[in-house]
């Protein structure tokens, strides 16, 4: 067994690994478009809001497997992978047809909890 990592080196590479690809695509998402890491600062809050609302829609069928654990995981990733995508969106969206960009937003909020709905439909338990 000699030369295999101890469960918590294993976990802290995992990450630096994870960490590493949060800040590249973070890197990746605002240099191109010309926005600033600041910028998309300002979207984390929303993104952790939409991550608990679809953690929250992904556990209506089993309201008591929700726990603040899981919903505070949950906003998490909502507030790191949030941001990126919406400097992609308005970089995609936003160029072609500026007036639209905000009802963008508002279908892909629906589109998140929706989402969640549909987890929470396939995830019911069965009797």
């Amino acid at each position: 067994m000699e030369g295999r990592l101890s469960r918590r080196s294993r976990n802290a590479v995992r990450l630096i690994v994870a960490l590493a690809a949060v800040a590249s695509v973070w890197l990746l998402s605002s240099e191109p478009w010309g926005l600033g890491g600041e910028q998309l600062l300002m979207f984390t809050a929303p993104g952790a809001l939409l991550g608990l609302g679809a953690s929250w829609a992904a556990h209506g069928s089993m309201q008591r497997q929700w726990t603040w654990r899981s919903s505070r995981r949950a906003a998490l990733i909502g507030a790191v992978v949030l941001p990126p995508v919406l400097a992609f969106v308005v970089a995609w969206d936003g160029n072609a047809r500026p007036q639209r960009l905000l009802v963008g937003f508002v279908y892909a909020a629906w589109a998140v909890l929706l989402g969640g709905g549909v987890v929470s439909l396939a995830r019911r338990p069965t009797t």
